[in-house]
Parts: structure tokens; C-alpha cells; sequence
């Protein structure tokens, strides 16, 4: 079960392995490579890009600080590799000649929605996030010859496993620890997640689509990851499928 993985041994020994990369590969992106990719791999690098500050804040005053002792400096290790992501993607993005976007709509719905929400909601959203992922990273693998970019997507596509892993452990506690949602919050939360899964669709369907994915794949694919995580239930142990990639 993921709740009794160790998750700041796990993200700890991450954080201290120095993760090679092709960087002095000489491919780069095709012309039509750029146009397929460049605007979709801008706001994923955006959205990787938080802080955390607010959440860590949330997480200090919740139950899951006194129920697991690891808890805040795990999770402060797990925003270390969101933001590792979008270091990643914002140098591959320069290496291409891409500008990196300052802001965008998507990305401020997301941010104003965690910064109303209390703990448990905030995860949720997390959860949403890291979810769409996997289809969106899995298709951008696919679409690209380039050897740099199929690394990357390989390396967050394993934290990623390893980051619903450790959300589902995380709810799975709070979930013992309060009373059930009520009517109108379950409404809430669904709605969310059928608004996530269509602006995600209709703004990286240039991505998705040639990567493999129709709308119903792409929804059937999240929708099994939620119920993953919200069963506390994985098939595959975590931190498989990291691409082994060298200077």
C-alpha cells in the first residue's frame, strides 16, 4: 500500500542522485515539431512552477502534521521536484528558442482554487493536476524524435507515479480522520474534475490527439487514476519506468 512507503526516505534519496540528462544531445525540435509542441510544453512548464508556500502553510496546521511526522518535510521534498520539473522544462523551452509564459488563464484558475481550499481540497486539485499529466507527458514522449525531450518526459512520468502514490496516502489519512462530504461537496468536486479533464482536452489536443489519445481514452485513462488514487490502490510498484538517459 502507498501509505506505508516512507516517502521522505523516497523523495530524500531522490532529491540527493543527480539526475543525468542528454543536454549536450546537438538534436533539436523540427519546425513542425515546434509548432506542435511549443505552446502546450509552455503552460505545463508554468503550472509545474509554484512556490508551494501556501500549501506547506495549509499542511503545518492540518491533521496530517500531527498524524505522520514526515509529512511536512516530505511534502516540501514533493514541491522541491514540481519545481525541478519546471526547470527542466523552462531550460529545455530556452534551448529550443521558446519563450516562457509569465501567466496564463489555466494556471490561475488552478492557483486561485488552491489558495480558497483547506488542506484536503488543496491535495485534490494537486491530484487533478499530476493526473492529466501522466496522458499529456505519455503523448508528448510519443510525438518527438527528440531524445532530450522523450528523457524528460520519461523522468517526471516516473515522479509523477511516485507523486499520486503519496497524495493518495496523504487522503487516504485525512479520509479516517474527518467525516464524510457532504452532498453538495461531492457535487462540487465532480464538477471540477469533468471542467479539469475538458479544458485540458481543448487546450492540448494538438498534443494528446497525435500522441495516441482520443477524448474517451484520454477521460477513461484519468478517470482510472483517480479511482487509484482515491482506493489508496496502485497495480505497479512506484518509482518504475525512469528513463536511464546519460551526458
Amino acid at each position: 500500500m502507498a501509505e506505508n512507503i516512507r516517502w521522505l526516505e523516497v523523495f530524500a534519496a531522490r532529491a540527493a542522485a543527480r539526475e543525468l540528462l542528454p543536454w549536450s544531445h546537438p538534436q533539436v525540435l523540427t519546425i513542425d515539431e515546434l509548432r506542435l509542441v511549443t505552446a502546450s510544453l509552455q503552460q505545463f512548464q508554468l503550472g509545474e512552477g509554484s512556490d508551494g508556500s501556501g500549501l506547506v502553510r495549509r499542511a503545518r496546521k492540518s491533521r496530517l502534521a500531527t498524524l505522520d511526522h514526515d509529512f511536512i518535510p516530505a511534502l516540501e521534498l514533493f514541491i522541491k521536484e514540481e519545481q525541478r520539473h519546471s526547470r527542466h522544462l523552462a531550460r529545455f523551452l530556452q534551448r529550443e528558442g521558446a519563450a516562457l509564459l509569465r501567466q496564463h488563464w489555466v494556471d490561475q484558475v488552478f492557483r486561485h482554487v488552491r489558495k480558497c481550499a483547506g488542506l484536503e481540497l488543496c491535495l485534490r486539485v494537486l491530484v487533478m493536476a499530476e493526473i492529466v499529466a501522466v496522458p499529456y507527458y505519455t503523448a508528448l514522449q510519443r510525438v518527438t524524435t527528440s531524445p532530450l525531450l522523450q528523457a524528460l518526459c520519461a523522468n517526471i512520468l516516473g515522479d509523477e507515479a511516485d507523486h499520486l502514490r503519496f497524495q493518495a496516502a496523504n487522503l487516504a489519512l485525512l479520509r479516517r480522520s474527518r467525516r464524510g462530504w457532504d452532498a453538495a461537496e461531492v457535487l462540487l468536486w465532480r464538477g471540477f474534475q469533468v471542467a479539469t479533464l475538458l479544458v485540458v482536452w481543448h487546450e492540448h489536443r494538438q498534443v494528446l490527439e497525435p500522441g495516441g489519445y482520443t477524448w474517451n481514452s484520454f477521460r477513461l485513462d484519468c478517470a482510472r487514476l483517480l479511482s487509484c488514487v482515491n482506493e489508496n490502490r496502485f497495480e505497479e510498484p512506484a518509482g518504475h519506468g525512469r528513463a536511464a538517459a546519460a551526458n
